[in-house]
């Protein structure tokens, strides 16, 4: 099932600049595959670094983070079937996880303007009220940019 930035919109609260998740190009219960493409138009580009533009670690970090908040969210709907529907709720904001933790993420890939990322999240266990999640991002010829795992708590508590 593919989601696109207008339900994206719909489920995170994040926003431009900071919004770093294009679409949604897979979904089943506990795994997710989002798609970030890096353009030159993106604004930290503009000081990371001039001449030679390369995207922040922390920024990937982030990538991941919304992915896994998505996954978490599409996860706690309980539907297989996703229609634009489930995406008007207006709990939904509730369902937002927070990231509580990231652990050994690292940085195999420089990745620059023209670059497609595949951000795949895998639920691996419940930790009382958190979620870990292992993340893995690949660029458009299947490579591993970076991975590591995070853990995203079930509410802001």
């Amino acid at each position: 099932m593919k989601i696109k930035i207008e339900d994206i919109i719909k489920m995170l609260p994040h926003r431009y600049p900071f919004l770093l998740v294009d679409g949604v190009q897979s979904y089943k219960k506990g795994l997710i595959e989002c798609r970030k493409n890096i353009t030159i138009n993106e604004p930290y580009f503009q000081g990371h670094f001039p001449g030679r533009p390369i995207v922040p670690g922390v920024l990937m970090i982030e990538m991941a983070a919304q992915s896994a908040a998505l996954l978490y969210i599409l996860d706690s709907l309980g539907s297989e079937v996703m229609t634009s529907e489930l995406f008007t709720s207006e709990n939904i904001a509730e369902k937002v996880g927070y990231l509580a933790s990231v652990k050994n993420f690292k940085f195999k890939q420089i990745v620059t303007p023209g670059d497609q990322l595949k951000i795949i999240c895998k639920s691996q266990s419940k930790l009382g009220q958190l979620l870990e999640i292992h993340v893995v991002i690949r660029n458009e010829k299947n490579k591993e940019v970076a991975s590591g795992r995070m853990l995203v708590s079930e509410n802001g508590n």
